[in-house]
């Protein structure tokens, strides 16, 4: 399976880098190592290329990939504009949020129907335990999803 892995890089202030960076490499790693998925991220990508070259990578990422994880915590353009890409293509769509972040979860993604899942990153003893649960509840599903959706365009004409 394919992952492409959504989440805001440029509003962060200096003191939450490194704790978003600390969330970000726990999911990506989760998705990696306990459900050997391959994922996509855009941050770890190659930065020293045009916007345009940036843009055309990441959507082109976003069409191979099976499924969207978006870290949707923090404001971001970016992943506004991939979350839209990715529902007008189907993509099933896991959103998590950090009820601790300083920014209100948009409307916008709230009302998506996006499977959006909470966790409380203020908590350190309980934020890596709620987001590990969420990502088996997510794949478990989506295993499932996909092997049904095969199975019926194997039966499409």
């Amino acid at each position: 399976m394919r992952c492409y892995f959504s989440q805001a890089i440029t509003l962060l202030k200096q003191n939450e880098m490194k704790q978003y960076l600390e969330y970000y490499d726990f999911i990506e790693e989760r998705l990696t190592h306990d459900y050997r998925v391959a994922v996509f991220n855009p941050i770890k990508e190659e930065a020293s290329i045009t916007p345009r070259e940036i843009y055309r990578r990441d959507l082109g990422a976003l069409n191979r990939a099976d499924f969207v994880v978006a870290e949707v915590s923090v404001v971001s353009w970016g992943v506004g504009e991939e979350l839209v890409y990715a529902i007008l293509r189907g993509k099933p769509i896991l959103a998590l949020h950090n009820t601790a972040s300083e920014f209100k979860l948009s409307e916008m993604i709230s009302g998506a129907g996006l499977r959006l899942r909470e966790y409380d990153g203020g908590r350190p003893a309980v934020w890596k335990e709620q987001l590990t649960g969420h990502i088996a509840e997510f794949v478990t599903e989506l295993k499932q999803y996909l092997y049904l959706q095969r199975r019926l365009c194997a039966r499409m004409p």
